[in-house]
């Protein structure tokens, strides 16, 4: 009787040790914050041969350096830094096979140019959609930040045009923020800007030949060495 008695003691005290140390590390586990160069390469490699959209289309696959330049901003916060910074943006988001096509040779020039830090807003949510028709019909609004971006940017971006199942192209009267878009800001305006890929790539989910490529990386040395030919001419 005496013995049961001390086990159950002895069964108690290593139940009420293991708690305690179970509480201890659930108080002491440490958040693990991910810095937005590591978030950015992470997103993108999520998607590496994924389908598109439920489509036949593929994700290429990219590999981006943990010590890559990107700093994420929302579309609210891009605006404020449009107008009170001279900086470089790149706007897209991760599933866009353009956005994918693009990236390596981006980070290629950026760092061959010894740029570290490029603002990078995700605008998949956040444009407006229009449906098939003549004329086309607005199916959903963009965010107040959104329209303040083209407000921005003005005539700089190209037209927004949607494409029925035979490629007839239908102008829906506005302009559009494209994925991806390269720009270069300085003294509250756009000093320069690249808009997708090359003239070259009709197919979306097809990887850029190596000559695509290095004219790819030539728009985007241009955009970069633009901001500082304009500070030479000042």
């Amino acid at each position: 009787m005496k013995s049961n008695k001390i086990m159950f003691i002895i069964i108690g005290v290593c139940a009420i040790l293991v708690i305690g140390f179970c509480a201890f590390l659930i108080l002491n586990k440490k958040e693990v914050v991910l810095s937005d160069a590591q978030k950015f390469k992470q997103e993108f490699e999520s998607y590496n041969g994924a389908s598109y959209e439920g489509e036949a289309g593929k994700l290429i696959e990219v590999t981006i350096p943990e010590d890559n330049p990107f700093i994420y901003k929302t579309s609210k916060e891009i605006v404020d830094i449009m107008h009170n910074e001279d900086c470089f943006i790149l706007f897209g988001y991760a599933t866009e096979p353009l956005m994918r096509n693009s990236i390596e040779v981006l980070i290629e020039a950026l760092k061959e140019r010894g740029i570290t830090k490029v603002y990078y807003v995700d605008i998949e949510d956040i444009r407006d959609e229009y449906a098939v028709s003549w004329p086309p019909e607005k199916t959903k609004d963009g965010s107040d930040a959104y329209y303040d971006i083209l407000a921005f940017f003005s005539d700089n971006l190209e037209r927004y045009y949607v494409l029925d199942e035979a490629g007839n192209r239908y102008d829906t009267g506005v302009n559009r923020l494209y994925s991806p878009t390269f720009v270069a800001i300085k003294d509250n305006d756009v000093i320069a800007m690249h808009e997708k890929t090359v003239d070259t790539q009709e197919d979306v989910y097809r990887e850029l030949t190596d000559e695509e490529k290095a004219t790819l990386k030539e728009y985007y040395l241009e955009v970069i060495d633009s901001s500082s030919e304009d500070s030479s001419e000042n």
